[in-house]
């Protein structure tokens, strides 16, 4: 047999009923928030591991680059296939250097692969401070820059040899561009016409 409930009974058991239902609610809100969370944190721990490797990898592959481009031919012979060698090896990193993550870095690294493909005017233009060992100290310098990467610090300054490396690429695109003028003009003139 029922008895007749009075109005605060009914309040209270209506305020149990939603503080049950707002409490379940919040209880599942904050589960699913903390889920989130976590896979967020598995992923991103995920893409931090991918490109750690990456950068490992670059930095292994510019090693074997650094030690190649210091160990030049003693004779003019042997040049060739040395830079060819050097080339071949600065395109197999292309890959490992796509997969760093930080844009500076990448532009850095790819910066010192390029010089990989200058290796006579790095070391002939001693005027502008090449040397035999210039692009060995370039790829020094890339080493610095991946390893600031994997221990998560500022990139270094640009070394003295990147600077020289630099500064002999500006020569060398100011005389090439002097060049196809010369040769624009030359192919300009009449026939029988000599070049003033």
């Amino acid at each position: 047999m029922m008895h007749n409930m009075d109005g605060s009974v009914w309040a209270g058991l209506a305020g149990t009923l939603v503080g049950t239902t707002i409490g379940g609610g919040l209880s599942i809100w904050a589960s699913v928030v903390t889920q989130n969370r976590q896979t967020k944190t598995t992923r991103d721990l995920r893409i931090e591991e991918k490109a750690e490797a990456s950068a490992n990898e670059a930095i292994t592959q510019l090693y074997v680059i650094k030690q190649r481009a210091h160990d030049f031919p003693q004779e003019r012979g042997g040049w060739e296939a040395w830079q060819k060698e050097l080339g071949r090896l600065a395109a197999e990193m292309e890959p490992a250097v796509l997969r760093l993550r930080d844009d500076a870095l990448r532009e850095r690294i790819e910066e010192v692969l390029g010089y990989m493909d200058m290796i006579y005017e790095l070391t002939d233009y001693t005027a502008h401070g090449g040397s035999l060992m210039l692009p060995s100290e370039v790829c020094r310098y890339g080493l610095d820059c991946l390893g600031a990467a994997v221990r998560n610090r500022p990139l270094p300054a640009p070394s003295q040899a990147l600077l020289k490396a630099r500064e002999i690429d500006a020569f060398e695109q100011e005389r090439m561009a002097i060049v196809r003028e010369e040769a624009d003009r030359y192919a300009s003139l009449e026939p029988g016409e000599s070049s003033p």
